[in-house]
């Protein structure tokens, strides 16, 4: 059963590689800022495009190693590691860097906060969609997640935390 499990979590994966995307959103962006709004677009349009793919087989993986940490070693060892998001990360963080020696962002907090900030927020959109729109957790009208929408609030919220007001940009609205 495991085997299977690995099987189909490494298929998902090798389709999943976007380090290419990430680096032309690099070359064709024009500043720290505009990168990242442009980094966190993207985000938000892979997960809605791979929600029912890769965000539930990573939500699935993550419950079954949480409740058999017995098999977790074993699944884990055998799954052949895509890096993407881990690169996303490191470009926002790399593009972060770049606008603060630019003059660019004067941020409000610690990188190190602002990027535990990040990824626990990206781990929560990410958690939540995937309960409400395959799993119809929260789906009484009491709010319907949109998760381009949660990333560019999650964009806005980390340019504003870098003491920037250039994240202001309406077209999000």
């Amino acid at each position: 059963m495991d085997e299977i499990l690995v099987d189909v979590i490494n298929q998902v994966n090798a389709k999943a590689d976007y380090k290419h995307v990430i680096d032309e959103i690099i070359i064709t962006s024009n500043s720290p800022t505009k990168t990242i709004i442009n980094l966190f677009t993207f985000l938000g349009e892979y997960i809605m495009e791979n929600l029912s793919t890769v965000g539930k087989i990573q939500f699935e993986l993550t419950i079954l190693c949480a409740n058999h940490p017995d098999r977790q070693k074993k699944i884990l060892s055998n799954i052949a590691e895509n890096e993407s998001g881990q690169y996303l990360m490191q470009q926002i963080l790399h593009s972060i860097h770049e606008g603060i020696s630019l003059g660019c962002f004067q941020p409000e907090i610690s990188i190190e906060n602002l990027s535990t900030f990040m990824m626990t927020s990206i781990d929560g959109i990410v958690r939540d969609v995937v309960l409400q729109k395959c799993y119809g957790v929260f789906s009484n009208d009491q709010v319907q997640f949109d998760e381009i929408r949660l990333m560019k609030t999650l964009c806005k919220s980390v340019l504003l935390l870098l003491g920037t007001k250039e994240g202001e940009d309406t077209s999000w609205e």
